[in-house]
């Protein structure tokens, strides 16, 4: 886990947008463990490959994306979108940064239901913000990449957000491959495509920008 090094102060009210998301996840997950069945309507939600493109609960590959499986998942994922939402939403605009978002969560369940399919790993379900958080990480480091990041628990250790975000996609892509032969439980390869939408859309916004 990791934080800014230096806390850039972007006031709450610039940054709406993922103020709502994280109110949303949070409320999908108090929802999840109230479900009486003691399943956190994983059934109900989640992304099922073999589902979705049977043409079958084609919603689910959005309702996925905020769902969580337990405490950790939820804690974790909302905390690193803390550490980097805040300025990419000031820098973004609200509109652009919440299609960021989207998209980033949606192709990522996609390549994860691709990537099942064509492994065989059977119908393994996706659910969780990891996707969408990982492509505004990308925006983080490709938008800010001389900002420093620490290390929680390391004292005097930081990395710059450029580098961090290539050891993280390294390592996702590395996880994703490995996982090919040996299942993890994690959809790495829903990390990785949000990751590269996150990459893209950071480029095109760049452009325009200049433009």
């Amino acid at each position: 886990m990791v934080v800014e090094a230096e806390d850039d102060k972007v006031p709450l009210y610039t940054q709406y947008i993922s103020v709502l998301i994280i109110i949303i996840n949070i409320i999908v997950f108090i929802v999840q463990v109230l479900d009486p069945t003691g399943n956190m309507l994983i059934p109900a939600g989640a992304f099922y490959p073999s589902e979705f493109f049977a043409g079958e609960r084609m919603w689910t590959i959005f309702t996925s994306t905020f769902m969580h499986a337990d405490w950790f998942h939820i804690s974790m994922n909302l905390l690193f979108f803390i550490v980097v939402a805040d300025n990419c939403e000031k820098e973004m605009g609200h509109i652009f940064f919440l299609i960021t978002y989207l998209l980033s969560g949606l192709v990522g369940s996609l390549l994860h239901g691709l990537f099942a399919i064509f492994v065989g790993w059977g119908d393994i379900p996706s659910l969780g913000a990891s996707g969408a958080i990982m492509g505004i990480i990308a925006v983080y480091g490709t938008l800010f990449p001389k900002n420093k990041l620490k290390y929680l628990g390391a004292v005097g250790t930081t990395i710059s957000a450029r580098m961090f975000i290539l050891i993280t996609f390294a390592t996702e892509l590395i996880y994703g491959l490995t996982s090919m032969l040996i299942l993890t439980g994690t959809a790495h390869f829903a990390h990785v495509g949000g990751m590269i939408v996150g990459f893209i859309c950071a480029g095109i916004f760049k452009i325009v920008k200049r433009d």
